[in-house]
């Protein structure tokens, strides 16, 4: 496969071949876009990502034909797009509750409402306050589904880097959480 891909990348660089553009943005299409949709937690944004990408390449076709590791170069070059939408949002996409939500209250009373919408806005702001990379992790493994292992070989890290970056994560979470059980400040008197 990777001499197929190979030679596709040479037609469309030498020849301005788009038969074979198309097969190389159809080999990579579906493991690109979940790729994408992994780093920046959003379908659509991800098949954006990799048709800009796909519509950069056939622009600088004539550069192609240099390139040893084809499916490399083009999941870096995906990579750096991503975070390049990332950084350009200064932010990773909230928590939806089509998702599905992180705390779920037990007893529900005429405040449930107004305590559930204050527990999710401490929760992302916990997790927006993460380190950029812990935040991320986070994300692909909470909201995303994705195992530890996935995690780490997507981003290029250890297990051990990821776990770390989960820990951190649920440390803070927790002292997020902590701080909406401390009483308001007022002192009973009797």
């Amino acid at each position: 496969m990777h001499e197929k891909i190979k030679g596709w990348l040479a037609e469309v660089a030498e020849q301005d071949h788009y038969g074979s553009f198309e097969q190389l943005y159809l080999h990579f299409l579906p493991g690109m876009r979940a790729y994408a949709a992994a780093l920046v937690g959003d379908k659509d944004v991800a098949l954006d990502l990799v048709q800009d990408l796909f519509a950069s390449i056939w622009a600088n076709r004539k550069n192609l034909a240099g390139i040893g590791h084809p499916a490399n170069y083009l999941y870096r070059a995906l990579k750096n797009n991503a975070v390049h939408y990332l950084k350009s949002r200064k932010r990773i996409a909230p928590l939806s509750s089509e998702e599905g939500e992180y705390i779920t209250l037990a007893h529900e009373g005429p405040e449930t409402g107004i305590i559930a919408k204050e527990a999710r806005q401490l929760l992302e702001t916990a997790i927006n306050g993460l380190p950029y990379k812990c935040r991320l992790v986070f994300r692909l493994i909470k909201e995303e589904g994705l195992r530890y292992k996935d995690v780490a070989s997507l981003l290029e890290i250890s297990v051990k880097t990821v776990e770390a970056h989960m820990r951190l994560a649920y440390g803070r979470i927790v002292e997020c959480l902590e701080l909406m059980d401390k009483p308001l400040g007022f002192s009973k008197t009797s």
